[in-house]
């Protein structure tokens, strides 16, 4: 059981990264919308 334990707790740090770096995605397209405006025709 302790390995189905250790699976659980790599498959848990892997998700916490990969949904940390999507967050970071979307903030950095945030700002680079506020920084860099669309061009209004």
């Amino acid at each position: 059981m302790d390995l189905v334990g250790l699976g659980l707790e790599v498959m848990g740090m892997g998700l916490a990264g990969v949904f940390v770096v999507l967050i970071l995605f979307y903030f950095m397209i945030k700002l680079l919308i506020k920084v860099f405006p669309p061009k209004e025709e």
